[in-house]
């Protein structure tokens, strides 16, 4: 009878090849989440917030509508209407921005993560309100949440900004732009970047992060209004174009 043919022993793996494998297969679970978590951040988040966007503009524009005229609206440099006492999250004005092929954001009082994340331009309660003499800020998400002012980098001097309020439309052009540190507050002053110093202007200044997929800096827009109309004459001849949404 042949003799029986020994299996070969196997090799035992030892324990540190085992928590290798471990390890690895965490970190590729990690890495999977961490790709659906920025895929989420990045797009799925603004995928939600749009449609709330244009409804917070139209709910607005339908409390506060403008008559429908082909006649220009008194083109004025005095003090518009005010805005009045505005709650924390309240919707009160509306930005159009006709070279980011049209886009209105809601302008909402407050700064808070819970207002941008509606796809709000929020108003820094400090600062003055729009058509003031002074600075009126606001800030808004870059690459989530909306994107509001993902093309705040494209922007150019002379640009048109309008911002709506109840009762009337104030026309701003853009006038320049800075990138700064985040804790460089002085941006928000009534005059920018000059402390102590008595405002003159009435000037907008826009805030986001930078760059585009980051948040290291900020990116800071400033513009200067031109003029003003009354609602109740209808929309100003740089918003005739606009497409109804």
């Amino acid at each position: 009878m042949p003799p029986r043919s020994q299996a070969k022993p196997q090799k035992k793996v030892g324990f540190f090849w085992h928590l290798l494998g471990f390890v690895g297969e965490v970190l590729i679970t990690i890495a999977i989440f961490l790709g659906l978590y920025v895929v989420w951040q990045l797009w799925w988040t603004t995928a939600q917030v749009e449609p709330l966007r244009q409804a917070q503009v139209n709910t607005f524009q339908e409390k506060n509508p403008t008559p429908a005229t082909d006649i220009e609206p008194e083109h004025r440099t005095d003090q518009p209407p005010g805005v009045g006492e505005v709650s924390i999250g309240e919707t009160y004005g509306v930005l159009h921005v006709p070279s980011w092929d049209w886009m209105q954001i809601p302008i909402a009082q407050g700064t808070e993560q819970w207002i941008l994340d509606q796809a709000y331009a929020g108003h820094y309660v400090d600062t003055q309100q729009p058509g003031e003499i002074g600075n009126f800020a606001v800030a808004g998400h870059r690459r989530t949440y909306g994107n509001n002012f993902r093309a705040v980098d494209k922007l150019v001097p002379g640009d048109i900004l309008v911002v709506e309020t109840a009762d009337a439309y104030m026309v701003y052009t853009m006038d320049s732009f800075e990138i700064v540190d985040p804790s460089q507050s002085q941006v928000l002053f009534p005059v920018p970047n000059q402390p102590g110093i008595a405002p003159t202007e009435r000037i907008m200044t826009m805030t986001t992060c930078h760059p585009e997929f980051g948040n290291s800096e900020r990116y800071i827009v400033y513009s200067k209004m031109q003029y003003w109309t009354a609602k109740s004459e209808g929309k100003p001849g740089v918003l005739r174009d606009e497409p109804v949404r």
